[in-house]
């Protein structure tokens, strides 16, 4: 369970994706210390130190994942697979960016990130974007060069992705908005300011998807996850399977195969100057894996110097 110490990934660096914009959250936890007989504090003192990075971007590759998820294996021969799926550790990382201030450039480094939360935006003439949340251990600066990882992969775009739900295809999806939360803690121990471990908690998959409304198949999957025409009393609406496809001009995909699906919710407008959208908001209980295909043999694996 030990996570990165304060020593970089000692794997080549890989590019997030295009797009890339990100912002860090840090904080010493300093406390306040007060005396009797004074109404100002006699002491401060640095507890925990606590940091979060978030970094937004256009999907272009899915190397990521290996942070999200835990563990991948690679195949094929041109094109070759790569597939992720769940462990209860994650791997941790170190990340790099540049920050200019002024005449100045720095380089800072984030040692020990995990991925907490994922978010996929999909949606109707924008290209498919991530948001990435990672608290990490531990954090510095340096003035020496560390340029920027350069990313030669294609931009994903609404225009190549496919939503399929128990083998039926989702027509005329608007939006799309996938969440994978991890639901991190990392734990700090005496003897460090700095965590000492991560323990990833109970896993969440979350979605929301709109269509332009052409018949009621969808509804009908809310009711009973078939074909219902209304809700039952015990049918649980369960349904079995959901691949979210996406494709990049190179041909280039990322398929997520999830199972045991459930509609949560449903949201119906109708207005006479507007086309009629349905609204669908769902989880579901299993992540089969995610298999990233592209012409590179091998995806980046964890640092062998970082345990989990």
């Amino acid at each position: 369970m030990q996570i990165a110490q304060h020593l970089a990934s000692d794997e080549t660096y890989v590019a997030f994706g295009q797009g890339v914009d990100s912002s860090v959250l840090r904080s010493h936890d300093k406390r306040k210390v007060y005396g009797v007989g004074d109404r100002n504090p006699s002491a401060i003192i640095p507890l925990g130190y606590k940091g979060t990075l978030t970094v937004n971007m256009n999907m272009t590759n899915g190397y990521w994942l290996l942070g999200l998820l835990g563990t991948n294996a690679d195949g094929g021969a041109g094109p070759y697979t790569h597939t992720y799926t769940e462990t209860d550790v994650l791997p941790s990382f170190s990340v790099t960016r540049e920050a200019e201030f002024g005449t100045t450039t720095g380089y800072e480094t984030f040692l020990g990130c995990v991925i907490n939360t994922m978010t996929l935006t999909a949606a109707v003439n924008e290209p498919v974007r991530i948001t990435l949340e990672c608290p990490y251990r531990f954090d510095k600066l340096t003035e020496s060069a560390n340029p920027a990882v350069a990313d030669n992969f294609q931009n994903f775009t609404f225009a190549g992705g496919v939503i399929d739900i128990n083998g039926q295809i989702a027509a005329a999806v608007q939006n799309l908005e996938l969440t994978i939360m991890n639901t991190v803690e990392l734990v700090y121990g005496t003897g460090s300011r700095f965590a000492q471990g991560v323990v990833a908690k109970q896993r969440e998959y979350n979605f929301r998807l709109t269509t332009a409304i052409k018949d009621y198949a969808l509804l009908k999957k809310f009711y009973d996850g078939a074909t219902g025409l209304a809700p039952d009393e015990t049918s649980s609406g369960e349904m079995a399977t959901m691949i979210l496809t996406f494709t990049n001009p190179d041909g280039d995909t990322i398929v997520f195969n999830f199972a045991n699906v459930h509609f949560n919710e449903n949201t119906l407008p109708q207005s006479p100057t507007e086309v009629v959208k349905d609204d669908m908001a769902g989880f579901t209980r299993t992540l089969t894996n995610v298999v990233y295909t592209n012409s590179e043999e091998f995806a980046p694996a964890q640092a062998s110097n970082i345990t989990p």
